[in-house]
C-alpha cells in the first residue's frame, strides 16, 4: 500500500493562520535540499516571511552536519525546513537553535506516539530503549544579508515509517520501534512544539536559562552523567563524564583527572550508561 501523500490544505488550516503559529507552508513532490530551497527565497524582492515552512515528499540531495548526506525514502519520513528571522535575538545567540530544534523532535515524539525518545548532545534525536538509536537529523544555517535581517534555516529530516530492514546502521524510525503514527501527525506535533520553544526563546531575548529551556533540554539530553568521547576539529579526542550543557548549549565534560573542557562542536559517542 502506497503511503498517504501529506495533505497541504489540511496542514495549513493547522498550522498556518489565522488561528495557527506558522505564517506559510508548502509541500513540494521532490526537490534538492528544503534547505537550499528556503536560503535561496530568504533574499531577494520578496523575501521569504519569518516562520516559512517547506516540506518534501522526497528530497534527493539532503545535508547533514558536516556535509553528510541525509537520504530519505519518497512518503516514509518527513523532509521538511523552516526559516525563522528571530529579529529579538542577537545572532551571537542563534547557535541554541539547532538544540530547540532537538528538544521539539523529542516533545513531539512523546506527544504522538510512547516510544522512548531523547536528544544525544547537540540534537540527534534517539528513539527506542537506552541506548537508543538515531531517527532524526538537524541541519541549521544562516543565509546571507545583512545583520538586521539574516534568516535561520533550521532542516529536519525525520524517519516515521521507515521499515527497519530498510534503514542505515546505526538508524531507526517510530515504525522500527514498534509505533503506528501517520506523518502528519508527527508533523504538526514538530512545529507546534518548536513554535513554542521559539516564541519562548524570542520572548527572553535569547537567554535560555530565563525561558526555561536549558532545564528542559538537560532533561532531555541523554549524553549528561556518560561516558564519552568526543572528537572534536582537526581530529583531536577528548574523553571523560559529560556533565552539563551550559546557557550557550556547550558540553562540559570531565576527564578523569578532575579537568573540565567545554567543547561547542564535536561528534559524540555514548561509551556507558547515564549515571544514576
Amino acid at each position: 500500500m502506497e503511503p498517504a501523500p501529506l495533505d497541504e490544505d489540511a496542514l495549513r488550516r493547522t498550522l498556518g493562520p489565522p488561528s495557527g503559529p506558522w505564517a506559510s507552508l508548502e509541500v513540494v513532490a521532490r526537490t534538492g535540499s528544503t534547505n537550499a530551497d528556503l536560503l535561496s527565497r530568504a533574499g531577494g524582492p520578496a523575501p521569504a516571511a519569518d516562520r516559512t515552512v517547506l516540506v518534501a515528499e522526497h528530497q534527493d540531495a539532503g545535508r547533514g552536519r558536516r556535509e553528510r548526506i541525509w537520504e530519505d525514502r519518497a512518503g516514509e519520513g518527513l523532509t521538511f525546513s523552516v526559516l525563522l528571522r528571530p529579529r529579538e535575538i542577537a545572532p551571537e545567540r542563534w547557535g541554541w537553535a539547532p538544540l530547540l530544534a532537538g528538544l521539539a523532535l523529542v516533545e513531539a515524539v512523546r506527544t504522538v506516539s510512547s516510544v522512548p525518545a531523547a536528544l544525544k548532545w547537540p540534537n540527534d534525536l534517539l528513539l527506542g530503549p537506552d541506548p537508543g538509536a538515531k531517527g532524526a537529523g538537524i541541519l541549521a544555517e544562516v543565509g546571507a544579508g545583512a545583520a538586521d535581517d539574516r534568516a535561520l534555516v533550521i532542516g529536519m529530516g525525520v524517519n516515521v515509517a521507515t521499515p527497519a530492514d530498510a534503514l542505515p546502521a546505526g538508524g531507526t524510525s517510530l515504525a522500527a520501534q514498534g509505533a503506528d503514527v501517520a506523518r502528519d501527525a508527527v508533523f504538526v506535533a514538530v512545529l507546534r512544539a518548536l513554535a513554542d520553544l521559539d516564541g519562548r526563546w524570542r520572548d527572553a531575548h535569547g537567554d535560555v536559562v530565563a525561558a526555561g529551556i536549558v532545564d528542559d533540554y538537560r532533561a532531555r539530553c541523554a549524553t549528561l552523567g556518560r561516558e564519552v568521547t568526543v572528537t572534536l576539529p582537526g581530529d583531536r579526542v577528548l574523553e571523560g563524564r559529560a556533565v552539563d550543557v551550559d546557557r550557550d548549549g556547550r558540553l562540559a565534560v570531565r576527564s578523569p583527572d578532575g579537568d573540565t573542557t567545554v567543547v561547542s562542536a564535536g561528534d559524540v559517542v555514548h561509551v556507558r550508561p547515564a549515571a544514576r
